[in-house]
């Protein structure tokens, strides 16, 4: 948990959002390639995956047997019939693959070792790209991908990230990972956009702000559940379609919301402690931490869909702070 008075977060968050600033953040990279490759992605992904332009990414769930996330991911398509997956959880989607490529003519492999990756966000994102790659960025569309060159080195960019604001990713092969570090560096110096070195700043804080969550903190929701609707394809087929179509008809049974600490005071909230409403237990908070952009305790719950709309009135852990339910995003 983050302290209202650390002065270098406040100074990091601040960047972010009015200037610019990076930080190593590597996802884990699954490739999917061979003559099936999107057949399979398609079935096995809640989003429209085929026909995906070549150099475009699409954000997207995939669900277990229960029609429950068991992943979030951005796949995207780099031609040839080559395809990147960036998740958190390389090995858990390899696993997940394995069980259930029969009738796939189709081959993936977790190559997160051979990556490295940079994060350059904020308003002043693209003029620190300008200054760094051969090319410029301006027309880059968000999540499309392209190949650059940083100085001599070859890097792959795709316009993204995990802080809600302008940003852009950088891959390049961990041999040449320094050099490039060393070159965003540069780029970013005469714009004074600093390197993050705060985690909880721009793993949480920021992200949470805008409302963008991770997998661990909606695994086993429903897509509906968890706000992501706008991400299903019900006119396709998907692995889990028919429980979620089923759920969905009965109506979700529970609610991804924001919650707010109602005192000005810091709250050391674990992972998934538990919320209660007039002390009876109503749901969970996967995630605590504070907004230096909105000056609050702000987080994240799991909570009785029909017990706890917006406004509701509850308390959060053993030292029951008090919180209201509101939505999951502050900026």
């Amino acid at each position: 948990m983050l302290f209202k008075d650390d002065e270098v977060a406040r100074a990091e968050a601040k960047a972010v959002r009015e200037n610019a600033g990076w930080y190593r953040w590597t996802h884990d990279l699954v490739t999917v390639s061979g003559p099936d490759a999107e057949r399979f992605l398609d079935w096995m992904l809640v989003n429209r995956i085929a026909g995906t332009a070549e150099g475009r990414g699409k954000y997207t769930t995939m669900l277990d047997e229960k029609g429950e996330i068991i992943d979030d991911l951005v796949a995207f398509n780099r031609g040839g019939g080559l395809w990147w997956l960036s998740t958190l959880y390389g090995p858990h989607a390899v696993r997940w693959f394995d069980a259930h490529c029969e009738g796939f003519d189709v081959a993936y492999e977790d190559v997160t070792q051979e990556w490295d990756m940079y994060a350059v966000q904020g308003p002043n994102s693209a003029k620190v790209m300008d200054a760094l790659l051969d090319g410029a960025v301006d027309g880059l569309k968000r999540f499309q991908i392209i190949e650059a060159h940083v100085g001599e080195v070859a890097v792959v960019v795709d316009r993204g990230g995990f802080t809600g604001e302008l940003g852009y990713e950088v891959y390049c092969k961990r041999a040449d990972s320094a050099a490039v570090a060393q070159a965003i560096e540069a780029a970013a110096a005469p714009f004074g956009a600093p390197r993050l070195t705060t985690l909880e700043v721009y793993v949480r804080s920021l992200p949470m702000e805008k409302g963008m969550a991770l997998r661990q903190d909606y695994h086993h929701l429903t897509p509906y559940e968890a706000n992501l609707g706008w991400s299903v394809h019900m006119d396709k087929d998907f692995f889990g379609k028919d429980a979620l179509a089923a759920a969905h008809a009965a109506g979700e049974r529970r609610a991804f919301v924001g919650l707010e600490i109602e005192r000005e005071s810091y709250e050391d909230i674990a992972q998934k402690e538990i919320i209660r409403k007039r002390g009876v237990p109503v749901g969970y908070a996967p995630a605590f931490i504070y907004g230096y952009t909105v000056d609050k305790n702000i987080g994240f719950g799991v909570v009785d869909a029909k017990k706890c709309p917006l406004g509701t009135h509850v308390t959060i852990g053993p030292n029951d702070s008090p919180a209201i339910v509101v939505e999951p995003r502050w900026v």
